[in-house]
């Protein structure tokens, strides 16, 4: 472990002293409740000679010590390609049950407008601008009508942007990983016969609520970045329950503060050579007992 340790702080460089602690305490703690318990060094991982092929990862990750949330996603490695090197995809793909009734569904700002129709409210600040550390700052006041083709669009925005956040930090250290999330009507998602990795309903609010419970339509897009970080296998890196009342503000372990499952709200936080590592590496992990060891293989 400090081995892997080593090679991803040479990663990240300019990481303080502290951050450098917290990091490898969340390393050693994820892999240590990861029913995939392998670290492959972190240079092969991303640079090496991986073969080629797709692979289901599935399974559960405790939280806070006490639930445990569901992990579903696919992996996919490609090889070299005219000169170019070999690479990640990452895919997650949600079902999501529109509300049953009409009304407004609550949105963090009024960003691409152009895509909802009816009256939208647009007053105040976006929640990800708010300067707070609240998964919902109530900092201003921003909705649209809850018709099929709005929660198409929020559906939409989403898996055109969240994954955004993921490629721009992956590309940022320079690593070969991108990301493909996609947010579809449930009917759609289960008629199209594709896989599906997480079925969850839609509040039409905003609300700190489990990631596998339901899914917000007022959360900002560095939240829902951060709540898909969940469906990858990644575990917060805040104290828990901090950030539920007001005289317990969200408080991000030491020096996580710059990290987004440490400040899941704010815009400038990012996911660290770490995060990406967690993800990829299941790739190359023994299957978890009673699972298809050759699944992951190309046909």
């Amino acid at each position: 472990m400090t081995q892997v340790g080593d090679e991803l702080e040479a990663m990240t460089p300019g990481l303080s002293a502290t951050a450098r602690q917290t990091f490898r305490e969340v390393l050693e703690d994820t892999i240590a409740k990861d029913e995939y318990a392998c670290t492959p060094s972190p240079r092969a991982v991303f640079f090496g000679d991986v073969r080629e092929g797709e692979r289901v990862i599935a399974g559960v990750m405790p939280h806070y010590g006490f639930f445990h949330g569901p992990m579903h996603y696919l992996v996919r490695r490609v090889g070299p390609r005219e000169g170019r090197p070999g690479r990640w995809e990452i895919e997650a793909r949600y079902a999501v049950t529109a509300p049953a009734r009409a009304g407004r569904i609550e949105l963090a700002d009024c960003e691409g407008r152009e895509r909802f129709e009816g009256p939208m409210i647009c007053r105040g600040v976006p929640y990800a601008d708010a300067g707070k550390t609240d998964a919902c700052p109530r900092s201003g006041e921003f909705s649209v009508p809850s018709t099929p083709h709005n929660v198409r669009a929020l559906f939409a925005r989403w898996s055109d942007e969240a994954e955004v956040y993921w490629e721009r930090d992956a590309e940022r250290f320079g690593l070969p990983v991108g990301y493909d999330f996609e947010f579809v009507p449930r009917a759609e998602a289960e008629a199209s016969g594709q896989r599906i990795d997480l079925t969850l309903p839609l509040a039409p609010t905003c609300g700190r609520t489990p990631y596998f419970s339901s899914i917000r339509s007022g959360w900002s897009l560095p939240i829902v970045a951060h709540e898909v970080g969940h469906l990858l296998g990644l575990l917060d890196e805040y104290e828990a329950l901090s950030g539920i009342v007001p005289f317990y503000p969200k408080t991000p372990f030491p020096g996580a503060h710059t990290s987004r499952m440490g400040l899941s709200m704010k815009e400038s936080t990012i996911l660290y050579p770490l995060h990406h590592y967690l993800i990829v590496r299941r790739y190359l992990c023994p299957e978890p007992a009673g699972r298809d060891p050759y699944e992951h293989a190309v046909r």
